[in-house]
């Protein structure tokens, strides 16, 4: 997988909900990077979008990547929930595992690779 260099603007921060996650895909085939940014106010979190217990996406539908009460990160295929903050798992199959993160900037109301 190849993640784009730093500075590269995944989106506005006004296009993510608050709280909410919005998620990016680069590249294709075993090329593909897949990457969800996760926003609290004007604090963004991000992470590689792949589950430590089987490397599978987060989410199953577009951008649902938190608990139906938008405390933690879900995973949807087996039910493990991560803190926002950190990625690190609270609950489920990978529990004392964490997501891994990647490094993001607010500049100017946008949201990029930090």
């Amino acid at each position: 997988m190849t993640a784009p260099p730093a500075g590269t603007v995944l989106c506005r921060l006004d296009d993510i909900d608050d709280p909410g996650a919005k998620g990016f895909e680069f590249g294709a085939g075993v090329e593909r990077w897949e990457v969800f940014v996760v926003r609290r106010g004007d604090r963004v979190f991000a992470y590689e979008n792949a589950c430590p217990h089987q490397g599978t996406p987060l989410e199953t539908w577009p951008d649902k990547f938190l608990t139906r009460d938008q405390s933690e990160i879900l995973c949807t295929t087996h039910g493990a929930q991560f803190r926002i903050e950190d990625g690190y798992c609270t609950r489920g199959p990978c529990k004392g595992k964490a997501l891994v993160s990647v490094a993001v900037a607010v500049s100017d109301g946008s949201v990029l690779l930090a």
